[in-house]
Order: structure tokens, then sequence, then C-alpha cells
């Protein structure tokens, strides 16, 4: 018949990573992009193509983790962006 399940068994859900791995990316490329003076916008797009290429070449973002590291991923993510642009997190209200 197969195994049982205990009482106490609870199965984590699993995500792959390439959301939350995207969504840290934007926030590490604006923080990057900032860092150079007078292009910004080719560096963040430049930061961002090379960010997702180098996650998908590694296979990095078809690792399956807990749901919850991939939302903490997603928030650090988040936090960098909002830490370097306040005023992003500003038009949300």
């Amino acid at each position: 018949m197969g195994a049982t399940k205990k009482r106490g068994d609870v199965k984590m859900m699993k995500v792959k990573l390439r959301i939350p791995l995207f969504i840290f990316a934007l926030g590490i490329s604006v923080f990057l992009s900032n860092l150079v003076s007078g292009a910004e916008n080719i560096a963040y797009l430049v930061i961002l193509i090379s960010l997702v290429a180098v996650f998908e070449k590694t296979n990095l973002s078809e690792k399956k983790v807990n749901i919850l590291y991939g939302v903490l991923i997603a928030i650090a993510g988040l936090a960098i962006e909002f830490s370097t642009e306040p005023g992003d997190y500003l038009q949300l209200f």
C-alpha cells in the first residue's frame, strides 16, 4: 500500500527560484546602476540582463526551495530597491 503519513508530517510547498531571483535582480540592479554616473539607464539594463543570464546559466533559477525562502529573497530585493530609491516606496500610498 505504501508509506503511511504520520500525524506530525507536514510537506512544505516548494517553488522554483526564477521569480524571486528576478525580483532580487531588479533591486540589486537599481542599487548598482545608481553607483554609475551618467549612464544609469544603460547600466541598469546591462546589470539586470547580466544577473538574469548568470542565474539561468548556472541553473540557480531552476532550483526548488521552500516557499518561505523564495518570499524572503523577493522581500530582500524589494528592500534593497526601496532603500535605494525611497520615493518609489512613497508612491505606494
